[in-house]
């Protein structure tokens, strides 16, 4: 057990992502088995300690106080931010569930990112809504192809 399964009073999601990403700090080049292990059982702790509740796995995308855009897979927006504190160092401006990857997409239109196109950094503003560009096709044909019924037999 941490500190974190008794939680600071007060003491923020981001706050505490920066409290795990000091004290399960990263020595090499890259992450190895063993510091992700350290840092999913610190956050996994951190949601628990302050009932945390997990929905369905869904994707959020988030951009971040230095202006990156990002998004990571998690069962809240809470453990999205927390997550995504833990791995970038920076807190979020904003998170969106995102399921479809819509709005990921209105950022990053090609889906693949260059190395150049994930340090892009956006204007900070409040959250993108996630929009529909088209209506779903039923909608559009229900009036056209729908036969008006009728209590009279054209057969006589």
């Amino acid at each position: 057990m941490s500190r974190l399964s008794t939680p600071v009073k007060g003491e923020s999601l981001a706050e505490a992502g920066e409290w795990i990403r000091a004290a399960a700090p990263i020595r090499g080049a890259r992450a190895t088995d063993e510091d992700c292990r350290i840092r999913r059982q610190l956050i996994n702790e951190a949601l628990a300690a302050r009932a945390v509740e997990s929905g369905d796995r869904n994707w959020h995308t988030a951009q971040l106080i230095d202006g990156h855009v990002v998004g990571v897979w998690a069962h809240s927006a809470e453990e999205a931010e927390l997550d995504l504190t833990v791995w970038c160092g920076v807190r979020c401006h904003w998170i969106v569930t995102d399921p479809g990857c819509r709005l990921f997409r209105e950022y990053f239109p090609r889906g693949k990112r260059s190395a150049a196109e994930a340090d892009r950094r956006f204007p900070l503003a409040p959250p993108r809504r996630i929009r529909d560009r088209f209506a779903p096709v039923d909608s559009l044909l229900d009036e056209i192809w729908a036969q008006p019924r009728s209590d009279t037999s054209m057969a006589r």
